[in-house]
């Protein structure tokens, strides 16, 4: 039996040396799987002011391109 505790000692060192890197992996990724369940930050009012801007500008235009789709179509008919 004491023929094999070197090769032992040696699997039991690899086998913890390979959990901590686990563990490290692990330990790394806590921080950043916290950080994305937390909620957004809220937006700075001047982003808000932008934000609304861009909205209805896109409003606007889906709107421009309907009434324009449906005058092609009542010039077509």
């Amino acid at each position: 039996m004491r023929y094999f505790q070197p090769e032992r000692a040696l699997i039991c060192r690899e086998i913890r040396e390979e959990r901590r890197r686990e563990l490290d992996v692990v330990l790394s990724q806590l921080p950043q799987r916290r950080a994305d369940r937390l909620p957004a930050p809220p937006l700075s009012l001047e982003a808000q002011f932008q934000r609304t801007i861009v909205n209805m500008r896109e409003d606007v235009q889906r709107a421009k391109d309907a009434r324009s789709t449906h005058i092609l179509r009542w010039l077509r008919s």
